[in-house]
């Protein structure tokens, strides 16, 4: 029972830590955030003997504080008509999405600046609108960094752009990265992804 209630403890200092984070400069905040998740995660791991392992999920989510994301801008590119004839849509063929493109800009960027990810994505036979969840997460090779959000809108028939700026951290290593973006209904699913280059 003692070693429970120290284990919540400990994830409650992780939780004023970071919240703290929020509120310091952009710069320091990224390298903060890792140092004290860290820190705290290898109490948590230690408390429930895996000191290594916690420790690096406590600097994953300092990691995490230090990206900014900014809302999703969404825009309809091709109205429901346009984008019926484009594809030679049928009522019978029922929900369809399906993804057109991705992009990440700038190509190259530097630690602590803004990146833009877009994805753009055909809809059809919602009947009028269906909920539709957008997510995106930054990877190095097969590492996820993080995740940068996960939001759901109303979206109704037509080619859609989605656009969402994220500042990175401060302290993200240099090398080639990649957003992936996925696209879901309770019905379909698409993903697009697009890297860039941290120097």
């Amino acid at each position: 029972m003692k070693r429970w209630m120290k284990m919540v403890s400990c994830g409650l200092v992780v939780c004023m830590a970071l919240t703290l984070v929020g509120c310091e400069t952009y710069g320091q905040g990224a390298g903060l955030g890792a140092a004290l998740g860290a820190g705290a995660g290898a109490i948590i791991g230690h408390q429930s003997g895996h000191a290594l392992e916690g420790a690096a999920i406590g600097a994953l989510a300092g990691t995490v504080a230090g990206l900014i994301a900014h809302d999703i801008k969404a825009r309809k590119q091709k109205s429901r008509e346009q984008t019926v004839q484009e594809y030679n849509y049928q009522p019978a063929q029922g929900e369809m999405m399906t993804f057109e493109r991705a992009e990440v800009l700038p190509p190259t960027v530097r630690p602590g600046e803004m990146v833009s990810s877009t994805i753009q994505y055909a809809l059809l036979g919602t009947g009028g609108g269906v909920e539709v969840n957008e997510s995106r997460i930054l990877m190095r090779g097969d590492k996820v960094i993080s995740e940068v959000s996960s939001q759901s809108f109303t979206r109704d028939d037509g080619t859609w752009v989605s656009e969402q700026q994220f500042r990175l951290p401060g302290n993200q290593q240099p090398g080639q990265y990649t957003v992936i973006t996925k696209v879901r209904t309770a019905k379909s699913a698409v993903s697009g992804q697009a890297s860039f280059i941290v120097q």
